[in-house]
This record gives C-alpha cells, structure tokens and sequence, in this order.
C-alpha cells in the first residue's frame, strides 16, 4: 500500500474514534472524489472479494487497499441495476434510462455496451428496474419500470433469451400506474421471484405475485399492500425495501411514502409478513414502530449496520429542510432515532445503498455522493456469497439464507434492488452480536431446492448449489 494512503486511513481511524461517531466520511482518504449522487450500486465487477460502486453513471473499482479508482475507459450510459445475464460469474449491468442499454461485462477489464440486444423500452421516463429469474429457465430477465412525461408510462417485462438478447414478454395495460421503485422478493416462500412496484401519484401499489413460470396475478389488494386508500387516495410511494424486521423468518415490506401533509396521504408503512398461516397477509404495524413523520421521504435501504441480528432503516428525504434519518430496530417492530449519534449527515438525495467495501465485517453506507464508512464497536458476524449453477442464476438472486440464533430466524436474501434505483450489495450480511461460535444455515434456492450449511463466524463464506 502506498505510504500516502496508509497515512490517509490510519488518520480516519484517529478522527473517528476521537469523535466516537459511528459512521465517518472518507471520500477523500478512498480517493471517491468527485463521487456522483443519484443512485448507488454495491457490486463486485472484477469478483476480486471486494465489493466496487457504481454511482450514478459511474464505475469505481474497490483497489483492495483502502481507495477507489475509476474504471479505465468506462462509463455507462445512467444509473444501474447488476445481474449475470449470460451466467458467467460477472455481473453486467442493465440501466432503464431512455430507450434502455444493456453493458456486458468482460471478466472485469471492461464493459462492453450490447444495447442492440434490448428491444427499445416502452417506457419514455423510467426511474428503476429490477433483475430476477421471473419464468425459471436460470436467465435473468428484465422488470422496468415506467413513470410520467407527463403522462403516465407503461411498465414492462423482459424474458432473457439465453444469448444475451431478450424478448418483450409483456406489459401493463393502461397507464394508471406511475412506477418509481422497483424491488423483489419471494415473499410466499414458494421458490419464485415476486415484485413490488412503488407507484407515485397517489394510486395504489402494486404486487405482482409470480406463478413460477412469469406469469403474474395482481395481488396487493389481497396481500394488503396496497395502502390505505383514504378518500380515494394511497401515497406518493418512492422506492420500498423487503426484510426481516422481526426475525420471524418471513420477509417483510417497509414502503417509503412521501407524503404531503393532509392525514389522507398514506405516510411511510411498516408491513409484517404474516406467513403461510396468515395466507401471506401483511400487517400493518406502522403505527407503534416510532418512525417521526417527514414530508420528503424517499428512498429506504435496510441493513444491520450495528451487527446486533436485526435489520435497520436509513431513509432518504429529498425537500430542503427534511433530513435523512437512521432508526435502530429495537425489536418487536419499534425503532429509534440515531440519526444524530451516527455521525450521518445528508438530505436532498435519492442515493442508499449499503455493502461492506473494506471487508472488515460491518456494512457502509453510500448516500448523498458520500461513503460512510462504519466504525461500530466490533460485534459478530457472518457473510454469506451465493453462487448459482444450472439450476439457478450465478448471482442466485431471490435466493434466501437463514441462520437460527435461540429463538430468532434471521433472514436475508440476494436482491437487485432497493428503494429508488439503488442496490445493495449481493453478499448477505448477518450480524450475530454476541454469538461467535460458526451457525448451521438453511439456504432456500430461488427456482426450488434447500440446502443445509455450516457458516464460519466473522469470515466470508461462499455457497454454491450443488
């Protein structure tokens, strides 16, 4: 490591232990200079171990020793979701501005543009996209989303081919539906990818529940996901995030609503996931979980960034005067402001995304054009890479692991995704607090299938389906 940045990070670490707060900016000291707000995606374009960000239009490669370097001779074309479209263990990346573009990755010396491939997108503005195996043939397909110019837009879905191209599959009929955020999960736990569309304008949401084979059925009415509905009108939904915030084993949905302030608007919805025993039905329990309103909310990002076991909120605002927040899980579905102890100071910003770029076990946040490096006390933890063979996609995404520690199923799952246009990174992060001994994991195969596992405690693991 060069001498001027072995002074830049050992200089971090004094300032942020002498100030004791939990997160402190390094742009400067990992070279991020010059970072773009925007959205932010945590991925390992060159699958060297750590994880690289794509800001905005932007790619920087994690150099492994504390900084960033921008890729050489690289940019693409806007923001961007990242999935192995041709199954060859490097993540490409698809990003839904404009008529759409589609960038293969070259084992990770570059990126190749193979827009050609993409029949043109429907979708004159699209804010967000999301990637997932949606009909089970182990190619990844396409979900973007479309919102308003100023009319409202189409949504539509992309059947990958197996070659590389894709295929129009289908789109929304009418144009009722302003998508912003696009997210997935396999809420139901029956081995299929589902997808959650934040829609603006105060009109529902919408749930897409997959039958295995991509079709889909509308079921947000059904599922309770919908909102509120109140005088004929839901929220202004920016972006949403699936979870486990009661380490149920269930995934649960947080859904970001921006919202003016008549009480009609539906205001940001904390939704536990009742499970097969309450037929997939969420409650809605925001009224007790302590979130403080603020007018401009807009994007969420869930992680355990304090390595306790349960999953956080950091929530984006985006009107002058609002601010970003942190809430600490307290369990039971309340949380707490620790905004102001953190150390994280940002507002006016769609961008939140959370990995581990300095791999040294706790999770760091991108927000604002900004890197957040976490300085927690140091607790227990386990990291978890999925890889997929023929049966799944290399990335596995949808895919969930769970680890259980007493009486609590702790839950993550790969996903493209999160909020508005970001993604947090595809390695699955646990915290284990006080536990340091390794966890038998159960990892449930997106496509079908489970598999038993040993993880070591506070190392990386890598799993791939047999």
């Amino acid at each position: 490591m060069h001498l001027t940045r072995t002074l830049a990070i050992l200089l971090c670490g004094f300032y942020s232990s002498a100030v004791s707060q939990t997160f402190v900016v390094v742009n400067e000291q990992t070279e991020l200079d010059g970072m773009a707000d925007g959205t932010a995606a945590w991925v390992d374009i060159n699958q060297d171990g750590h994880i690289d960000l794509n800001a905005g239009n932007q790619i920087w490669l994690n150099d492994g020793d504390g900084t960033f370097s921008q890729m050489p001779d690289t940019s693409i074309a806007a923001s961007a979701v990242w999935g192995d479209i041709n199954n060859d263990g490097y993540p490409d990346a698809v990003c839904w501005a404009g008529p759409g573009y589609l960038y293969l990755n070259e084992a990770g010396k570059s990126l190749k543009d193979i827009s050609d491939n993409l029949p043109d997108f429907p979708t004159k503005v699209s804010l967000g996209a999301t990637l997932g195996d949606f009909n089970g043939d182990t190619y990844l397909d396409i979900y973007v989303g479309g919102y308003e110019s100023p009319a409202y837009q189409l949504d539509a879905m992309y059947f990958g081919n197996g070659d590389m191209t894709f295929k129009e599959a289908w789109r929304t009929k009418g144009t009722t539906m302003p998508a912003r955020g696009i997210t997935t999960a396999d809420y139901d736990e029956d081995g299929d990818l589902d997808i959650y569309v934040s829609n603006y304008r105060l009109v529902a949401n919408t749930l897409w529940q997959n039958d295995g084979k991509g079709v889909f059925a509308q079921v947000e009415k059904a599922a309770k996901v919908d909102g509120d509905g109140g005088l004929g009108a839901w929220g202004h939904t920016i972006g949403s995030s699936w979870g486990d915030f009661d380490n149920d084993g269930h995934l649960d949905l947080f859904v970001g609503n921006f919202s003016h302030p008549p009480a009609y608007q539906d205001r940001p919805k904390f939704l536990k996931n009742l499970g097969k025993g309450g037929e997939w039905v969420f409650q809605d329990l925001s009224a007790e979980a302590g979130l403080a309103w603020q007018e401009s909310f807009a994007s969420p990002a869930l992680a355990d960034f304090d390595n306790d076991g349960k999953l956080d909120l950091y929530f984006t605002t985006v009107y002058g005067g609002d601010h970003c927040v942190l809430y600490k899980n307290n369990g039971g579905f309340k949380f707490s402001n620790v905004t102001s102890e953190s150390g994280i100071s940002a507002d006016t910003t769609y961008q939140a995304a959370w990995g581990d770029f300095d791999n040294d076990g706790d999770l760091d946040l991108a927000t604002k054009g900004r890197l957040y490096q976490n300085q927690s006390a140091s607790r227990n933890y386990v990291k978890v890479k999925l890889v997929g063979n023929d049966v799944t996609d290399k990335m596995a995404i949808g895919s969930q692991v769970r680890i259980k520690i007493g009486e609590e199923m702790l839950t993550r799952q790969v996903c493209s995704s999160t909020g508005q246009g970001n993604q947090n990174s595809t390695v699955l992060h646990f915290g284990l607090g006080d536990h340091d001994s390794d966890v038998k994991a159960t990892v449930n195969w997106i496509g079908g299938g489970s598999q038993e596992v040993t993880l070591k405690v506070n190392a990386s693991n890598t799993v791939t389906r047999p």
